[in-house]
């Protein structure tokens, strides 16, 4: 393994160099490759005499987005290339304005101008979309979709390699012709050329590798055809090689003559197509992207990348060039030739600039097996990993639906295969999340209570009779199949135990579909007949809205609305304990000898301070020093933690018998939430002065004082260990 110091090393940077070059140079005929089919797509029939002008404004894009978009992305070894994608409806909508003029300057300046505002509109909508961030929903894209789009990509790239190599497009209509013995010897030396790089790719870690397959495949090639007594001429003549491109200058800018001839009136028409072309290009721009995050293992900023792409393309509309945007595969081709910087893809950039200013004469020479092998490779590592080996580490849904993508795309094209993927996903997530409950977690009386503190009288009725009391806490978000579900959830439970009340928590539920109203119509019917009150809790305003629209409104006996959970246990064990909770009411001594009975408890009572607190004034502030310690005797207090600018949050409801601020009074800690009064309350206070004057003067009465306080913390922790151990079954 090398060392960091074998990197530094000169010959590596030089080796490095050296990689980096060639990549840039086999990147850039490349590109002069695809640009010239490009104009080719756009440049034909009426407008075959201006291809040469074609072929320089597609260099002229290519040149500009290269080095544009380049120094502006995230990720250094960035080809930013023509597209098929938008190339094929700029070449629809220049076709049909084509066919509606007859002078051939007139023709050449109107597509002109068509392309270059389709590249215009583009580039504009790339920024809007980066500037504003609004790339983000791209991330809620499903990750089989994504895989099934790399596995599509590599079809693509399989099949584009061999329609290089071939001169004919792949399909099963032309399988004969791809077979006969004269087309075999075209494409099948670059298939093999492309499982070879890829599979010995595999072992052979070394920066070379790649550079020296292609340079020995080079060699090889005109090794045979020297052998064979083949010519430059006649190779090129056989379709053997790049070939040929203009040898003259290719730049030559549109006019402002030539604008003044500009037909507007079959312009403006064609605007429909080529608002499809840019929606279509932000799509495929997002979907390469994130094919770029898989594939280098690089997490991107979508918004920069949106926004390098707007750049490129604004400045291409100076040349009339065509849209362009990030290039997956010659990208990561850029990547596995073993560079690791932005200067490949500006000597890419030199090639593309050099061939549109002096022509590409000798680009012509370059065989086109080796770029034909090295999309088959490329296309080779995209379906192995996602087709292959994606069978280990997916589900198999996740896997089906790569598979659906892959064969859509092959058989259909690019866009019905994504289609067709967030479909797939959208039905098998339908289909997986029916199957998912949405009850987080589902309790009963027995095991969770509310907020309130109650008298050992009320919490042994509580416990007696906590079985009719069901509460389910709900999640995620609430169709027809899942509300239908927890109908026959709340239907098996009233047939099973004696339920008084059924308890729904909204609180984390964060949407609502229509038709799941139904259900909870059902439901409420359900408690009608089966004698039980159905308590609605925690709703948000919008699903609060979305009840009272469907008809669910509060009706006594049957359906009863709840700020929140804990609401709602209250109001139950109010209704369950109130005859009880009347009776219990005693005083402070009475409590007490509940707990430590003895003269040393009366004694104790002696030594407190009484005080009647009104409703609504604070027991304690949050912030106070702990220098009390309190007994309630009588009425009501709940602590609560207070936020400034936000509503309250309850702690505990505490009522006779129950101590307050017993932990600051202990450990010596600031308050660390406030005491409010409900009701008129009768409280007794102790200081820690008068404490320490107890423990010198009354032990037996400190004794009691200390092991009240012991009972009652562990009648919490009790209570908090038991909702704990309910909320993990």
């Amino acid at each position: 393994m090398a060392t960091d110091t074998d990197k530094a090393t000169p010959t590596t940077l030089t080796a490095r160099l050296l990689s980096t070059l060639l990549a840039g140079l086999l990147i850039g005929a490349l590109e002069v490759a695809l640009a010239t089919s490009y104009a080719t797509l756009i440049f034909n029939g009426e407008l075959l005499p201006h291809l040469s002008r074609g072929v320089g404004m597609s260099l002229f894009s290519a040149t500009v987005g290269i080095t544009v978009a380049g120094l502006l992305s995230a990720i250094p070894v960035l080809i930013c290339s023509n597209q098929d994608v938008p190339g094929a409806v700029v070449a629809v909508a220049v076709a049909a304005a084509a066919g509606m003029l007859a002078a051939p300057d007139v023709e050449f300046a109107t597509a002109a101008v068509l392309i270059a505002l389709t590249t215009f509109m583009v580039g504009a909508t790339f920024l809007l979309l980066g500037g504003f961030r609004l790339t983000a929903l791209v991330r809620f894209l499903p990750y089989p979709v994504a895989g099934g789009f790399l596995a599509g990509t590599g079809w693509l790239l399989v099949s584009g390699g061999i329609h290089m190599m071939f001169g004919g497009a792949v399909s099963p209509s032309t399988l004969g012709d791809l077979l006969a013995p004269g087309a075999l010897g075209h494409w099948l030396p670059g298939v093999v050329l492309g499982g070879l790089i890829y599979f010995l790719g595999q072992r052979v870690r070394h920066t070379l590798f790649l550079p020296g397959m292609i340079a020995g495949a080079f060699v090889l090639f005109y090794l045979v055809a020297f052998l064979r007594g083949a010519t430059l001429t006649t190779l090129s003549a056989g379709g053997w090689l790049l070939g040929p491109f203009p040898g003259d200058r290719l730049w030559q800018p549109i006019s402002a003559a030539e604008l003044g001839r500009v037909q507007w009136a079959v312009v403006w028409p064609q605007l429909p197509n080529l608002l499809a072309g840019v929606a279509i290009s932000a799509i495929a721009l997002l979907l390469n992207v994130t094919g770029l995050e898989l594939t280098l293992r690089q997490d991107l900023d979508l918004n920069q990348e949106m926004r390098a792409a707007g750049w490129a393309n604004l400045a291409n509309v100076l040349g009339t060039g065509f849209p362009t945007y990030h290039s997956i595969s010659v990208t990561v081709l850029n990547s596995r030739l073993g560079t690791a910087s932005r200067l490949s893809g500006l000597t890419a950039a030199v090639v593309t600039g050099l061939t549109l200013l002096f022509g590409g004469a000798a680009l012509g020479a370059f065989p086109k097996l080796i770029f034909g092998g090295l999309l088959v490779y490329l296309g080779l590592s995209f379906l192995w990993e996602w087709a292959v080996a994606a069978r280990k580490r997916l589900p198999p849904i996740d896997y089906a639906i790569v598979l659906i993508i892959l064969v859509t795309i092959a058989a259909v094209g690019f866009l019905p295969g994504v289609v067709v993927g967030v479909v797939a996903a959208v039905v098998m997530f339908v289909v997986s999340y029916s199957r998912a409950s949405v009850v987080k977690h589902e309790l009963d009386g027995t095991s969770f209570r509310s907020r309130v503190t109650r008298s050992p009288g009320a919490r042994a009725l509580l416990l007696a009779t906590g079985t009719q009391a069901y509460y389910l806490q709900l999640q995620g978000f609430i169709f027809f199949g899942t509300a239908y579900s927890l109908l026959q959830q709340a239907r098996a439970r009233a047939r099973r135990v004696d339920t008084q009340y059924v308890v729904l928590d909204f609180r984390q539920v964060i949407g609502l579909d229509s038709t799941a109203l139904l259900s909870f119509d059902k439901m409420r019917q359900l408690a009608r007949d089966g004698g039980f009150v159905l308590v609605v809790a925690g709703l948000s305003p919008a699903l609060r809205e979305q009840f009272a629209t469907g008809g669910l409104n509060e009706e006594a006996g049957v359906l009863r609305f709840a700020p929140d959970l804990d609401r709602a246990a209250e109001w139950i064990e109010d209704q369950v304990c109130l005859a009880a909770e009347m009776a219990g009411q005693g005083t402070l001594d009475d409590y007490w000898q509940a707990i430590v009975p003895g003269e040393a408890t009366t004694r104790l009572i002696g030594y407190l301070a009484r005080r009647e607190i009104p409703a609504g004034a604070y027991l304690i502030h949050q912030g106070d020093a702990p220098d009390l310690i309190y007994f309630i005797e009588s009425g009501q207090v709940t602590a609560q933690l207070e936020r400034e600018g936000l509503v309250p949050v309850r702690l505990e409801t505490m009522r006779g018998g129950r101590t307050v601020g017993e932990l600051g009074f202990y450990l010596g800690t600031q308050r660390s939430a406030a005491v409010v009064a409900e009701q008129p309350t009768v409280v007794y206070s102790l200081t820690q002065t008068e404490l320490a004057r107890i423990e010198r003067d009354d032990p037996a009465a400190a004794s009691a004082f200390h092991r009240l306080v012991v009972h009652l913390l562990g009648e919490r922790v009790l209570h908090l260990m038991r909702a704990v151990e309910a909320l993990q079954r």
